[in-house]
């Protein structure tokens, strides 16, 4: 059996894109004819080169955060004017240009013909759809509210979107300080210092201690380039790898709580994630320790996890999520466990969650500015600093040079 993908016309003058599992063209052809379609265009589509395609998402064509939002925005739209999913989603083949999300679509499509549920075509692509999304849209077909539950995610995507643009938009120009007087440094190391070294050797000038730290590094450095970018990329590979290991989590946690300035920004954004992702997923129908489960996954932070999955067990027990969570206060503050019990007694979990994670991320917006306005000066001292060091280290020689020369 192979697998083909064909595009072809129905009755109505739709085009129609699908995929379907056949021994040859033929048999593809008689397929589409016995569902009154006529053929445009008939493809050999391997399963693993169609599984080599969605995995490359991570690696070339990437499947934007906006896309996902796009996607099931349009795809909670089509729905709700009354289309059955099948065809929102071929609409949504048809008008999506995107070779990667319209690849996603048909297999989305195929699926859903075939008669898999939704939610599971989303579950075979963890990279790039979260949890959250198949957990959502299980839940919404569970109960029959597919549209209710897909414009719960849309509008969940937004706000977490819009959280994580405020604070890219807020570290942007830290970030530029930091990288300016890391090219600085290197710069003055790479091509500046080595061609002093040699003034200084050729008149046998007694180096500084500090002098003589720099020449040793700026001749490291330069001892070789291609050597210098292995060195990069493997420190590079390693953070990334070591982001991933459990060790690695708990020292980053750790790191990031206790550095001045940051623990009061992680708390809060942690605070909004939480709250909303819970909120939108209480919402979406889904019982309380799934939903802790799936927030425990989705928050990003590792002393969060930790205390969401336990609270998530003290809930099997019997205990309430407020009293569960207040076992841990310098992370789920008395204000928020205080109105989560209110909403547990109303039956308004699900939206006083969110409107918590709303309120609280005014608080985050306040918090980035205090961190920028500490972050500016400090890095700003910084470079000036460095450079001035390194601007000392090579004056000292070089006012001795002059010196000899009067004598």
């Amino acid at each position: 059996m192979s697998l083909f993908i064909y595009e072809a016309i129905n009755e109505e003058g739709k085009i129609v894109v699908a995929e379907i599992n056949s021994l040859n063209r033929e048999e593809v052809i008689a397929v589409i004819n016995q569902k009154h379609l006529t053929p445009i265009k008939i493809e050999l589509k391997s399963d693993s080169q169609k599984a080599k395609e969605l995995n490359s998402i991570v690696l070339f064509d990437r499947f934007t955060y906006l896309d996902r939002i796009i996607l099931i925005r349009n795809l909670a739209s089509t729905i709700k004017a009354g289309l059955t999913l099948s065809e929102a989603l071929e609409i949504m083949v048809a008008d999506n240009n995107k070779k990667i999300v319209r690849d996603f679509l048909i297999e989305a499509q195929q699926g859903v013909l075939n008669g898999q549920a939704l939610s599971s075509v989303f579950a075979k692509h963890p990279k790039v759809f979260s949890p959250i999304f198949s957990g959502m849209i299980k839940a919404g077909e569970s109960s029959g509210t597919l549209d209710k539950s897909l414009e719960e995610l849309n509008h969940h995507l937004n706000r977490e979107y819009s959280l994580i643009k405020k604070v890219k938009a807020a570290l942007t120009y830290p970030l530029v300080l930091i990288i300016a007087s890391i090219s600085i440094v290197v710069v003055m190391l790479i091509f500046v210092l080595p061609k002093l070294s040699k003034s200084f050797t050729q008149n046998n000038i007694e180096l500084p201690l500090l002098t003589r730290i720099l020449i040793d590094i700026s001749q490291a450095l330069s001892f070789s380039f291609l050597l210098d970018a292995v060195v990069v990329i493997f420190i590079i590979a390693f953070i990334k790898y070591f982001k991933k290991t459990a060790a690695g989590k708990k020292i980053i946690s750790s790191i990031m709580f206790n550095a001045p300035g940051f623990k009061k920004l992680i708390k809060k954004v942690m605070l909004v994630r939480f709250s909303r992702t819970l909120g939108s997923l209480i919402s979406g129908s889904l019982s309380i320790s799934e939903s802790l489960s799936l927030t425990a996954r989705a928050v990003g932070n590792e002393r969060y996890e930790a205390a969401i999955l336990k609270a998530g067990e003290d809930i099997k027990n019997g205990a309430p999520l407020s009293e569960a969570l207040k076992d841990n206060p310098d992370l789920f503050p008395n204000f928020l466990t205080s109105l989560m019990a209110v909403g547990e007694k109303t039956g308004t979990l699900g939206n006083v969650l969110k409107n918590f994670s709303d309120f609280y991320e005014e608080d985050v917006e306040g918090a980035l500015k205090d961190l920028t306005t500490l972050l500016e000066p400090l890095l700003l001292l910084f470079m000036g600093l460095t450079v001035g060091l390194i601007s000392l280290a090579i004056l000292m020689p070089i006012y001795q040079m002059v010196g000899s020369f009067k004598y």
